[in-house]
């Protein structure tokens, strides 16, 4: 779903609040990757047997996947919240999050987003964000 159906289906503060939540559920994916890395090297390190090296690889591995993945989506999504958030605020009445998604289009040369039209519930003022 994109930002601007979610936006319609859930209001932009409630929107706002899931997509910080799962931005920081990422930032935990990769804390519990961090963990999952050390604890493959712990594995390679102990020099056990060979396939017990080979799991600690694998197990590294995949730890290093989930630092990534999760690393790269908490900083994208938290981004994308802030920077609406920054722009929720009607710029003529100056009321915050009380708008409809009147149109949306795909990110330009100019904007590295996808643009969102709105129109105020309170004046009718609308504006892109």
């Amino acid at each position: 779903m994109s930002t601007a159906e979610s936006i319609r289906k859930f209001g932009f503060k409630r929107w706002y609040e899931r997509t910080l939540i799962e931005s920081h559920a990422y930032l935990v994916t990769c804390f519990l990757g961090m963990i999952t890395t050390f604890a493959g090297l712990q594995l390679v390190a102990d020099h056990s047997s060979v396939a017990q090296s080979l799991l600690g690889f694998v197990v590294s591995a995949f730890g290093v996947v989930l630092v990534v993945i999760g690393l790269r989506r908490y900083t994208r999504l938290l981004a994308l919240a802030e920077d609406l958030g920054e722009h929720a605020t009607c710029p003529q009445c100056q009321t915050y999050a009380s708008f409809q998604v009147t149109s949306a289009g795909p990110a330009t040369d100019d904007d590295a987003r996808d643009w969102l039209r709105v129109k105020c519930r309170k004046c009718g003022n609308e504006w892109k964000m």
